[in-house]
């Protein structure tokens, strides 16, 4: 049972975007076990349209990015954290400056992993992160500390959508859509390089008559805008982006068959929204985004010994994770998950198995 003092509790969100997506089955967890408390969140402005709808948050606390950079950015976020009045704060980044905040906005029960000395300013310590595991499994570690049963089996990812596909994604004369996610917030160790794409992507939607639409953030509006010119020179079709604000992101994509992604987080909003995905891995490991596989095919060469090397600019001439899987086997992912049901993941090791 849950601790009765517990009336408000506030989960800290990680910073990059498939770890929040990765944390929703734990406020859903929150949610039922704990349906008299108001539960709220807090991290990045942008996260904001991203989580709209979700029925497990009572409030979120957006944190602009002045409050998140330099010395002082604890305490200007302590300010916004005070406004959650919470009882109990799961810090879920591994970051000082976030335990540092949340002692410093007062909150009384301040729950994190042990790690570069945030011990001192937490009130209950989880162990270190043993090595590579879905960051779900990870995030569900936070509930013991609360006294709340964790179940076998977590529930799934969710996002929910509030808003119609943007233009042109509703024109029902164009599409199907095929998305296209090729960026990396990581770093370019993690894209599959252009010409490939473009050749793998051409092929997946000339076989399954398919129009791509490029997906991605902000700082990607002119390398999407280049993709997708080249793109529809190829296949005849319209010229489709969306990139910047994650509410219309997430529309775009629960309106697709299927998304060709890197190791990124609209893999985890397809995932999320059940949509079908064909992910391409490298630098990063499968394991760490384990979760939700029943609509993905993990594409990476296997055989590499460089493999999950987690640098985020490739150290090795000729980025032989990427630039040895050919097109012709990215585009048959994309078949293979536009393909999938109810079923175990599928993951296409090149040149050897896979495993996760």
């Amino acid at each position: 049972m849950a601790e009765p003092r517990l009336r408000s509790i506030l989960v800290r969100l990680p910073n990059p975007l498939g770890d929040v997506v990765m944390a929703t089955p734990l406020l859903a967890l929150l949610r039922a076990a704990l349906p008299e408390a108001r539960i709220s969140a807090a991290g990045s402005e942008s996260l904001g349209p991203l989580l709209a709808g979700l029925p497990d948050l009572d409030a979120f606390l957006p944190l602009p990015a002045a409050a998140r950079s330099g010395a002082s950015a604890p305490l200007r976020q302590a300010r916004i954290l005070r406004g959650a009045a919470a009882d109990a704060v799961l810090l879920l980044p591994n970051s000082w400056s976030s335990a540092l905040a949340a002692r410093a906005a007062g909150i009384p029960r301040r729950i994190g992993r042990r790690g570069g000395g945030r011990g001192l300013i937490l009130t209950q310590a989880l162990p270190k992160i043993p090595g590579p595991a879905p960051m779900t499994e990870l995030y569900a570690d936070f509930l013991a500390p609360l006294g709340l049963t964790r179940p076998p089996i977590l529930p799934p990812a969710r996002l929910a959508v509030t808003q119609p596909p943007p233009e042109p994604l509703g024109d029902p004369a164009l599409g199907p859509w095929l998305g296209v996610a090729p960026g990396a917030a990581f770093g370019p160790s993690k894209k599959y390089p252009h010409p490939a794409l473009l050749d793998a992507v051409t092929q997946a939607a000339r076989e399954h008559g398919l129009t791509p639409v490029w997906i991605g953030g902000p700082g990607e509006a002119a390398e999407l805008t280049m993709l997708a010119e080249q793109a529809a020179e190829r296949l005849g079709g319209p010229r489709a982006v969306v990139c910047g604000d994650l509410g219309a992101a997430k529309a775009a994509i629960a309106a697709c068959r299927a998304l060709l992604a890197m190791d990124n987080g609209a893999r985890h909003v397809a995932a999320a929204l059940g949509v079908p995905q064909a992910v391409v891995y490298g630098p990063t490991h499968p394991a760490w985004s384990a979760h939700a596989l029943e609509r993905t095919v993990i594409l990476r060469r296997e055989g590499l010994p460089c493999l999950a090397c987690h640098h985020p600019v490739c150290p090795i001439n000729g980025h032989p994770c990427m630039n040895q899987l050919a097109p012709q086997e990215v585009a048959a992912a994309v078949g293979e998950a536009l393909g999938r049901g109810a079923a175990p993941a599928v993951v296409k090791g090149a040149g050897g198995p896979c495993r996760i």
